[in-house]
């Protein structure tokens, strides 16, 4: 009679071998072709990816027969594969076998990280690519296409070593798959020869009478040339008035416009228009500012005014502050003015007490001169809501139009 004993023991039954580039691994199964196949592929995962899961299950079985007995081997291969990595190019090959079924499994490393090492190699070429566009562009002195190139490359670098890691966890790294770059280093090189640059503009402050300097000019050079295509911005404040780039003799002509005359702040800022750090780094920040003091023009117009004598004072006051002042000289432009107002429903602001809400339309109009304007005012009088809406009027859109008319 014969007794069938069954013992499952947590093993695996393979050999493997790692030679160069290539992974194999062989396996075993009394069950079927399949399962050794599984066992293989299953095999080679598991040295590729740490992250790799395998169960497989060893069953011995002990026959016996009368006094003797022999053991035969089953290898059930209950192959369970989770990996981070898709295992692709893997060739299994049917081997022979003395008894039970056995597969080898072989991944050439090569071809399986291929599209890795092909981003890697693209991320070379175009790392390589722009540090030689930021060095030409540096030796003819093109600072902004040096800088361009430079900060197009530098997320680079990150990206590479993102592939690397990936790389390294299925094929052995080694100093030829660092990445060979210089950026830092022709970073450090463009701030060294901004510093060199001298900038010459105006030395004086400037005596303004309009909003406006044209043309305002700056010129950039080193100790051996000037400095074409550099591209300069003036600046009043936070705001940007104008961008300029020089030409071949290294000055940069501004047309800038509506410049703050009344609140300032009264000084024109002239810097490179560079990256932040490369401002700091190379002390270019503010190279250049030019100070300004306003002397108004004064303009004399020729103003019919029919309203209340106080509805035209308060007309004249607002007026002079903007140094356009009235006089019945024949030179001077005849503005004739008109106000317009409408009454809104009354509201009552507190019990028993009213105020009604005026709508004042103003326009000052002659030869080829139109200034129109509009205000609101809560008021208990047409009058006073009037001479409310005038003192808050900014003329100074009147006086760039009475130009001509204006010392």
């Amino acid at each position: 009679m014969k007794t069938l004993k069954m013992v499952a023991l947590c093993t695996m039954l393979v050999a493997y071998a790692q030679a160069g580039k290539i992974i194999t691994y062989t396996a075993t199964s009394q069950e079927s072709q399949e399962e050794a196949n599984n066992a293989a592929i299953a095999g080679v995962a598991k040295q590729i990816s740490a992250q790799v899961k395998v169960n497989q299950t060893l069953n011995k079985e002990e026959i016996t027969s009368g006094k003797e007995s022999s053991f035969s081997e089953s290898f059930l291969s209950n192959s369970k594969v989770s990996s981070d990595i898709q295992v692709k190019g893997v060739v299994v090959k049917k081997e022979p076998a003395a008894k039970g079924f056995k597969a080898t499994a072989t991944l050439d490393l090569d071809e399986f990280t291929a599209d890795i090492q092909f981003k890697m190699k693209s991320i070379q070429l175009d790392v390589t690519k722009l540090e030689e566009t930021a060095r030409d562009a540096l030796n003819k002195g093109r600072f902004d296409s040096a800088i361009e190139a430079i900060e197009k490359a530098k997320p680079l670098p990150a990206q590479y070593n993102v592939l690397v890691n990936e790389l390294g966890k299925v094929y052995p790294i080694n100093e030829s798959h660092r990445l060979k770059h210089d950026l830092q280093g022709i970073k450090s090189d463009i701030v060294r020869e901004l510093s060199k640059l001298k900038f010459e503009g105006p030395s004086q402050p400037l005596q303004l009478s309009k909003p406006e300097i044209s043309p305002l000019e700056v010129t950039v050079s080193n100790e051996k040339e000037f400095i074409e295509g550099f591209t300069l911005v003036a600046k009043q404040g936070r705001t940007v008035l104008d961008e300029r780039q020089t030409q071949k003799d290294g000055t940069a002509r501004f047309n800038i416009k509506n410049i703050d005359i009344d609140k300032g702040p009264f000084v024109i800022v002239i810097e490179p228009n560079l990256p932040e750090d490369y401002l700091t780094a190379s002390g270019l920040r503010k190279k250049i500012e030019i100070d300004f003091k306003v002397s108004q023009t004064r303009c004399n117009i020729n103003v019919q005014c029919k309203e209340d004598a106080t509805i035209c004072s308060a007309l004249e006051k607002g007026l002079a502050k903007k140094s356009i002042f009235i006089d019945s000289d024949a030179k001077s432009p005849i503005l004739k003015l008109n106000i317009s107002t409408s009454a809104g429903k009354p509201i009552e602001y507190v019990p028993g007490k009213f105020t009604t809400p005026y709508d004042v339309n103003l326009s000052l109009k002659g030869d080829n001169i139109t200034f129109l304007t509009s205000g609101h005012e809560n008021s208990k009088r047409e009058m006073d809501a009037t001479i409310a809406v005038i003192k808050k009027i900014n003329f100074t859109p009147l006086k760039k139009q009475l130009d001509d008319y204006c010392k």
